[in-house]
């Protein structure tokens, strides 16, 4: 065997550490930002002298409603019949849903359940309120009663899981081993290798299609099989994708059948020809494009280069770990210093791609441990680092295959032979060792793949949960029911309902609202004030910064007097 030189120590361990961060970029395909609700009409928290006509939802990106994607539900837990959602016409990011009857006062839900433009479901919920008596239901307890009622079926969304992982495997396993077929010299393990990443590839999109139709419209396992469901899913890019993918696939199983030799006609030429090389050369990037085009990179800006430099990442991670795959697979260790050439230009290729889509989804390496995202990445971090150590021992064993010593110096023909039969017998037991670290190489290349399988349905981005302010203020004989919602960094509503004494509609001459902030650096930042009904005020207002804000609250009940209410609101980031 071939020596493969090692790189120094310092070289080796700063490899190591580069390709920690390409771990987290392994598989980026799975990180980008999910769809999430911008505003709405009614809005969080609001207080309506009246029903509304129509539910608004605006998003931060086009959208696509599933069946019953809008559900009104009442205080008591009953669901009050509203027309289906639909897209608007003049707005890919506003979902509509109309039909909403005359309601009675009380508390209100709004559930929604959606698919992002990369095809991943988003959902979430809101409570508004009709008249101005108040509601006693614990709104945070209905919420939660809502949504777990509009979940998927158990078990379904681990079964995307797990189809991800097969796909994943399979491009990987069918590209190394198409990348390595002309140099293997076992080529019925290598071409069994490739059907088996083949047929891998296609089960695993083929279920992915079939469940992403079940879990978008939270149902069950039989929705797997609704053709309603496929014609929602066909729908988003990502049902798009995993079509064009199966059909690449199969394209990819008539050129394999194709070229197989039969007992009297040798068509292992056939490989070395332009046409065959680049067919599947073509078949299999689009095959990697077809993962990168429905990927949270295609929802992210500008999508062209994100889409560019997840597909480069992929293929790179292809030629290392799948080239790792049909070493292994094919027991040929003659290919391996041809592999660690080729792994020496992947590995940092995946590390620079890693790290740029780790920056442009993740927003930087600081806050991977707020997210699930990010905290998968760190799993898979530790994992990749195993697989990279593994390898560097794996290089160590082979720049140390013993060649016959000298035997110049053997005292005669005898001494000579010994020698000779010793240093094959510790080349072969170096062999069988380097089998089985490699082996092991490909068990952890693995559960890397299975653990990029789960991140891709999370999300990058740090979303803080809403931190809805609610207090009711006395001033003389003014009260102010005051709410502060989301309560978060960015965007807020200020609901305030006014009440004099003895519960008259008493209309007030006028109401304005200020926030302070602690900091003297900062000044005071003015309310917009709107009146939405009798006595009931809407203040919108834009923090960056979290903290204890104080909420200023002036009322003129009449021109002749002034009243100050104040309250410490705690934002969070």
């Amino acid at each position: 065997m071939r020596d493969c030189r090692v790189p120094p120590v310092r070289r080796r361990l700063a490899v190591v550490a580069l390709a920690s961060l390409a771990a987290i970029g392994f598989g980026a395909s799975s990180a980008s930002a999910h769809a999430s609700l911008d505003s709405s009409d009614p809005s969080p928290s609001a207080i309506l002298d009246s029903a509304p006509g129509e539910i608004f939802l605006d998003f931060n990106e086009p959208v696509t409603p599933q069946d019953g994607a809008v559900e009104l539900v009442d205080q008591t837990g009953a669901v009050v019949p509203i027309d289906d959602a639909r897209v608007s016409p003049d707005d890919p990011t506003v979902v509509v849903a109309g039909g909403v009857p005359d309601l009675a006062d009380g508390l209100y839900v709004v559930a929604w359940r959606v698919v992002s433009s990369d095809g991943h479901v988003a959902q979430g919920a809101f409570t508004f309120e009709v008249g101005v008596g108040g509601a006693s239901v614990d709104a945070g307890a209905l919420i939660g009663d809502v949504l777990s009622g509009r979940s998927a079926a158990t078990g379904i969304g681990l079964g995307l899981d797990i189809a991800r992982f097969i796909a994943y495997f399979g491009v990987i396993a069918a590209l190394g081993g198409l990348a390595f077929l002309g140099l293997l010299a076992n080529a019925r393990a290598a071409r069994r290798l490739i059907g088996t990443g083949l047929v891998a590839l296609v089960i695993g999109s083929l279920a992915h299609f079939l469940l992403q139709g079940a879990f978008s419209a939270g149902g069950s396992w039989s929705d797997a099989f609704d053709s309603n469901a496929w014609s929602n899913v066909l729908d988003t890019r990502l049902g798009q994708s995993l079509i064009v993918r199966l059909v690449l696939a199969a394209l990819l199983v008539v050129l394999m059948l194709g070229s197989a030799p039969t007992p009297d006609d040798d068509r292992r030429d056939r490989l070395a020809t332009s046409w065959w090389r680049s067919s599947t050369a073509l078949l299999g990037a689009a095959v990697v494009v077809t993962f990168s085009a429905a990927s949270h990179a295609s929802a992210s800006s500008p999508a062209g280069l994100a889409v560019a430099v997840d597909a480069l990442h992929l293929a790179a991670i292809a030629l290392w770990v799948g080239g790792l795959f049909a070493v292994v697979a094919t027991r040929n260790l003659d290919v391996v210093p041809t592999f660690s050439r080729v792994s020496t230009v992947a590995m940092p290729l995946a590390v620079v791609t890693g790290v740029w889509q780790t920056w442009h989804l993740g927003g930087g390496l600081t806050q991977l441990s707020d997210t699930e995202w990010g905290r998968w990445l760190l799993v898979k971090v530790a994992l990749v680092v195993v697989v990279i150590t593994l390898g560097f021992v794996a290089r160590l064993v082979i720049s140390h295959q013993a060649q016959p010593d000298d035997v110049s110096d053997a005292t005669d023909i005898s001494d000579a032979t010994d020698t000779v039969s010793s240093t094959d017998f510790d080349d072969e037991r170096r062999r069988r060792g380097l089998r089985r670290l490699m082996a092991v190489e490909v068990a952890v290349a693995v559960l890397v793949l299975g653990a990029t399988a789960t991140i891709v349905a999370k999300s990058p981005e740090v979303q803080a949960a809403p931190n809805i302010f609610t207090s009711q203020l006395v001033q003389g004989d003014l009260i102010a029911d005051v709410t502060v919602t989301p309560g978060n960094v960015g965007s807020n509503e200020i609901h305030v309902s006014l009440t004099p004494s003895g519960g008259t509609l008493q209309r007030m001459e006028s109401v304005t609202m200020r926030m302070t902030y602690p900091d003297p650096s900062l000044p005071p930042v003015a309310v917009q004030v709107t009146e939405s009904g009798p006595n009931h005020y809407i203040g919108r207002v834009a923090l960056l910064s979290a903290g204890t804000w104080t909420l200023e609250i002036l009322v003129q009940p009449d021109p002749s007097r002034s009243i100050r209410f104040a309250t410490d609101v705690n934002i969070t980031g």
